[in-house]
């Protein structure tokens, strides 16, 4: 095995047995992994999790405590998600509560074989590691570190960790990636393949907080309506110009020492399992031979925001070769940060072929293309 995939783990003992039954179809990967935490109404919930588990009817700590047995039943690792970068009072009565709930869940976690923690807090990994040291330390991405200094200083401070999902802004910086590597070689990176939210997303940090209540009263729409308003403006730029990996540019990361990698989608589970089904298995395969995925739409690489009818028309082979290529980012993509549509506009005029050879496909099919009104490049 190549590639190792972590995923989020489904809210019922069907839809994890689906998961991993990828596996059997897969050559190259794996996924080893599922992550989850509770809904916030769940008995053991701390207020250190993303309160992203909308699966409110089922509360008790025995249901979500049989899934997490059967997941490592299955040889599969699970990893407990106590990734919310909202800070928190140190001095609140409040926040005593929660310190003593981390407690009950940990020792579950504890007893149940489970050693693996995606934390946010720097403050949170430092408690967990000197009360709780059988726990392994997971950087989660909210973190948001976008320098080789931050991730320098953090982990020089933090040598407990074993493994760090750097932003995902960074997918394509591989003077970053690659520095962080052979420095810490002992440190796993873990990257993002499909997250749907726009590259240099101004609410970034906003849509890893946004909390719901048991009533829906705080849905985030803020958050999520930048995403997903650019993406309907500016259909193909949004694309073209987002972080997610493609299956063929996997290798390109297995040269440089990165072999771990992260599916998400737990947000749209309830509503749509059958589509990340399909997502993960596409990419899986694509990743063994680019031509099992050759009719395989482009609604199938990217998560979240980035999924749309529009996309469900642009076909793999139809316009791989016309996509950014990975070599122009190896040599230039820690650049994007200070350059992207200034002194570069490579990924733009990408984004301008494929608009132009996708009208032009409309019009020779004497079809009307699925988004109104017909987009621009800025």
């Amino acid at each position: 095995m190549k590639y190792k995939f972590s995923a989020p783990m489904p809210y019922n003992k069907k839809d994890i047995d689906k998961i991993l039954d990828i596996n059997a179809t897969i050559e190259k990967s794996k996924i080893t992994s599922l992550y989850a935490s509770l809904p916030s109404n769940c008995e053991l919930f701390t207020g250190f999790e993303q309160s992203r588990n909308l699966n409110f009817d089922k509360q008790n700590w025995d249901y979500w405590k049989y899934l997490i047995e059967h997941t490592l039943s299955q040889n599969c690792d699970f990893i407990y998600l106590l990734n919310s970068p909202k800070p928190f009072n140190i001095g609140s009565s409040y926040f005593a509560l929660r310190l003593e709930k981390l407690e009950k869940l940990l020792n579950q976690l504890k007893i149940l074989g489970v050693n693996k923690l995606r934390v946010a807090s720097g403050v949170l990994m430092f408690f967990i590691n000197k009360h709780y040291p059988d726990f392994n330390i997971l950087a989660s991405t909210s973190l948001e570190y976008k320098t080789i200094q931050e991730y320098k200083n953090f982990i020089d401070f933090h040598p407990e960790l074993k493994q760090i999902v750097p932003c995902h802004d960074l997918n394509k910086n591989f003077q970053i990636l690659s520095f962080v590597k052979k420095k810490y070689p002992n440190i796993e990176i873990e990257l993002m393949v499909n997250e749907g939210c726009l590259r240099g997303c101004p609410n970034r940090n906003m849509h890893e907080m946004t909390d719901y209540n048991i009533e829906g009263n705080i849905t985030g729409t803020y958050c999520t309506s930048f995403c997903t308003s650019q993406f309907g403006n500016y259909p193909f730029q949004s694309f073209v110009m987002g972080s997610h990996i493609y299956p063929y540019e996997i290798e390109e990361y297995g040269k440089i020492g990165i072999n771990n990698f992260k599916f998400v989608g737990r947000d749209g589970y309830r509503d749509n399992f059958q589509y990340f089904i399909k997502s993960f298995t596409d990419y899986l395969k694509g990743i063994d031979n680019i031509n099992n995925i050759k009719n395989t739409s482009l609604n199938y690489i990217s998560s979240h925001y980035a999924r749309s009818k529009l996309l469900e028309q642009l076909m793999i082979k139809d316009y791989k070769k016309y996509l950014p290529n990975i070599k122009y980012f190896k040599k230039n993509g820690h650049l994007c940060a200070s350059r992207c549509g200034t002194e570069c506009r490579y990924c733009y005029k990408c984004a301008e072929k494929i608009q132009k050879i996708f009208e032009n496909k409309i019009k020779q099919n004497e079809k009307k293309p699925h988004y109104v009104p017909a987009c621009k490049i800025n």
